[in-house]
């Protein structure tokens, strides 16, 4: 599969659009009514990553991150940030987003797979299998850490193929030319 679409792929199921979904108790502590999301620029920079549109939902997620209510939100916006960076392949700007979650919260599972992708992509593999590693234990089962982790495993352990096609033509060979009588 094509680098940028598996990229594309992954960062698919990395961004948390279910975080932007504000918990019982943040509803509850705001004491009003809301329809919709409560921070549109985290939500539509969300979308627009999800649609592959990078620049554009880097530069609404920022706007977003900048009036983040809660650490929830903060997180999100700082993981789809992360995921952002990565589409665009800034890897090093991905990092920093990617570290400054996991400084606020060491259980942020996608922000150790995107920093993990990071990492496979800048070729940092031992840090790459440690972020896989962490993240397997916070979210055993997340497909993204799968798919990462085979990434990581094509780098650093990739399978030579076992066919080997004999296509040569000997007299002792019956090719498509030659009269058989």
């Amino acid at each position: 599969m094509h680098s940028a679409i598996r990229i594309s792929l992954i960062v698919l199921f990395l961004i948390g659009i279910a975080t932007l979904t504000p918990s019982r108790a943040e509803v509850s502590a705001r004491a009003k009514t809301v329809i919709g999301p409560t921070n549109p620029n985290l939500a539509d920079g969300a979308q627009a990553l999800l649609l592959g549109k990078a620049e554009e939902g880097v530069r609404l997620t920022r706007l977003g991150l900048a009036v983040a209510q809660g650490r929830r939100e903060r997180q999100a916006a700082l993981s789809n940030l992360c995921a952002g960076y990565v589409l665009l392949e800034q890897f090093d700007t991905a990092l920093t987003y990617c570290d400054i979650a996991l400084d606020e919260n060491e259980r942020n599972w996608r922000a150790y797979s995107n920093r993990a992708l990071a990492y496979v992509k800048l070729k940092r593999f031992a840090e790459a299998e440690a972020d896989i590693a962490r993240g397997q234990e916070l979210q055993p089962n997340a497909w993204s850490l799968k798919v990462i982790k085979g990434m990581l495993l094509d780098e650093t352990q990739p399978v030579a193929p076992n066919i080997v096609i004999d296509d040569r033509q000997g007299p002792d060979r019956q090719g498509p030319d030659r009269d058989e009588t």
